[in-house]
């Protein structure tokens, strides 16, 4: 089972059929390939059953009798030549391979396998038809980079999918059991099958089936009334074949949900700050009764699923807390930016993870949090006002053998000293778990200064935007030796390098701010030392993390150049 996934596969050998066709591949430079894999998974247009392989020039990328098709124009030069690029009409010639790359100054070319099927009916196929499927999949994945996009076309045996998919065999099976049964089914098997998104994601127990499952015209016939009574006997029959207990459809977390005071019922007026799942679907398993007011009891009848990623568990229920599995290359990059800048040696200027400090301000059940934990920083102080990310963030915690403290939202009757007291006696705890509004997380590190190594890292992972906790996140850093602030924000894809300018001169205000109210501190450069796009949020849009060093002036230069070498771009 894939740690990233949970996919299960069947247990037994099934008979496969397989055809052949012209598929397309994208020739990108070493500097694109994530970006591009990922917009491409976004969209289920990565074909997973090959690797993403070094397109050596002259060399066709795919082993393949077909001929390779070099890039048709340069993206770089924003549809203009420019002085000294190759990529003139010549090499549009299917007879040249990648050879003929553009000479923009991108050295080393990838070849990323999509499911894009070209069309050509001929022996071999016509340069045209590659350059619009080319054209066709950057357009579908959102795909705006000023960067020369190369392809190539080759021959695949692909197999049928659905003829391994337990999914698809657990509907076959029953749809045999309601024909042995003498039912009239409305629509033939094959045509059921052939017409549904066989994808699915399972969170053990749980297997989570996505937004469009059942949405086809062939199911809606399927399931008239006549055959309503037959569903539990599906829903038993796929949990058996895929080794789960629960299933549930999933739908997107809603912007807005319904106010719980001074609006009518029902009324989509309040913003949904707690990323609550309230649109889930639960089909089949008992999934709990919804508990509004969340206590240890409401908890212990709670339905909880789990993962692992980067060999860290994960727990959270369902109902009530959201997961994002497409955040893995972002927490896998925590974990390689730690390690790395800690081996790199810059100076002085850097501590080891077990010498400083981390910050969430939007731990949720532990998203990043428990990154940072696993690269060994000393202290984890969150963020959350969720009670039941909380609880799984508390729940995750153990399983991977870290403790954790949770510390309750100041009442009106308490002292902040009073609070202090309750964290100076959980200080042993490598997670310290705030339950109140990150608002109130500059006075909370202030008071710890003495007690905790240096803050160097400040996570604000909320989406749209998380630039209301960004004057937050300035004054939880280490006001001497400053540190990293990893601001997340959605942004539209031609507009990334324009908001990276204005985070930064935001960020710049800030600490100038910090720097009027304490002359003695916060003397920073700013600068945004890179911008990790972590996957497309919706057709052109992409989330982003900004990292955004505040560093003094020698160690700016110092650091700067060591990470932006080693660690803020994922290796292949």
């Amino acid at each position: 089972m894939s740690e990233e996934d949970d996919d299960i596969k069947p247990s037994e050998p099934v008979v496969q059929t397989e055809s052949e066709a012209l598929y397309l591949s994208l020739i990108v430079p070493q500097n694109e390939v994530k970006n591009i894999k990922t917009a491409l998974e976004a969209h289920d247009l990565f074909d997973k059953t090959l690797k993403i392989s070094s397109a050596a020039l002259g060399t066709p990328p795919v082993p393949s009798s077909r001929p390779v098709v070099a890039p048709p124009d340069c993206l770089e030069c924003n549809g203009s030549r420019k002085a000294g690029c190759e990529n003139d009409e010549a090499t549009r010639l299917l007879s040249r391979g990648p050879a003929q790359l553009c000479s923009c100054g991108n050295e080393k070319w990838f070849s990323v396998p999509t499911l894009f099927e070209v069309d050509c009916t001929d022996a071999q196929p016509d340069h045209s038809e590659a350059i619009r499927a080319r054209d066709i999949v950057l357009g579908r994945i959102d795909f705006f980079h000023k960067t020369c996009i190369g392809l190539s076309v080759s021959n695949r045996r692909r197999f049928d999918d659905n003829n391994k998919n337990p999914l698809v065999l657990a509907v076959r099976d029953w749809l045999d059991l309601l024909r042995d049964r003498g039912h009239a089914l409305p629509v033939m098997p094959n045509i059921l099958s052939d017409h549904c998104r066989w994808t699915y994601t399972i969170y053990p127990p749980m297997l989570l089936l996505p937004p469009n499952f059942l949405a086809k015209e062939s199911w809606h016939q399927l399931l008239a009334n006549p055959l309503q009574p037959c569903l539990p006997e599906l829903w038993h029959n796929i949990c058996q074949k895929l080794k789960v207990t629960h299933i549930a459809i999933n739908k997107p977390i809603p912007a807005l949900v319904p106010s719980t005071s001074g609006s009518p019922e029902g009324t989509m007026s309040q913003s949904n700050i707690l990323r609550s799942p309230t649109d889930l679907k639960p089909i089949h398993g008992d999934f709990g009764r919804p508990d509004l007011f969340p206590s240890q009891d409401a908890f212990a009848r709670a339905f909880w699923v789990r993962t692992v990623q980067n060999d860290i568990s994960q727990v959270w229920a369902p109902m009530y807390t959201m997961f994002s599995r497409g955040n893995i290359t972002e927490k896998t990059r925590l974990l390689r930016l730690l390690a790395s800048v800690s081996a790199s040696g810059t100076g002085g200027f850097w501590r080891k993870p077990s010498e400083s400090t981390a910050v969430d301000l939007y731990a949720g059940i532990g998203y990043f949090a428990f990154s940072y934990a696993k690269a060994g920083v000393s202290k984890v102080l969150c963020w959350e006002l969720n009670e039941w990310s909380i609880e799984g963030l508390r729940r995750g915690a153990k399983k991977n053998g870290w403790t954790a403290a949770v510390i309750e939202h100041e009442h009106e009757k308490e002292t902040v000293r009073t609070a202090e007291q309750e964290i100076t006696e959980t200080m042993n705890e490598t997670l310290l778990v705030f339950h109140e509004s990150n608002r109130d997380a500059a006075k909370r590190v202030e008071a710890l200064r003495d007690s905790i190594p240096p803050v160097r890292h400040v996570n604000c992972g909320y989406l749209p935007s998380s630039s209301d906790s960004w004057d937050v996140a300035v004054k939880v850093l280490d006001p001497v030796e400053g540190g990293w602030v990893h601001a997340h924000e959605n942004v539209a894809a031609q507009d990334v390098d324009r908001r990276k300018s204005d985070i930064v001169g935001i960020f710049k205000s800030l600490v100038s701010h910090c720097q009027t109210a304490s002359s003695d501190f916060y003397h920073f450069d700013v600068e945004c030392q890179h911008v990790e796009r972590v996957k497309a949020y919706a057709p052109g849009v992409m989330h982003c993390v900004f990292d955004i060093a505040l560093l003094p002036p020698k160690a700016s230069a110092t650091i700067g150049s060591a990470i932006r070498s080693t660690v803020l771009t994922t290796p292949l």
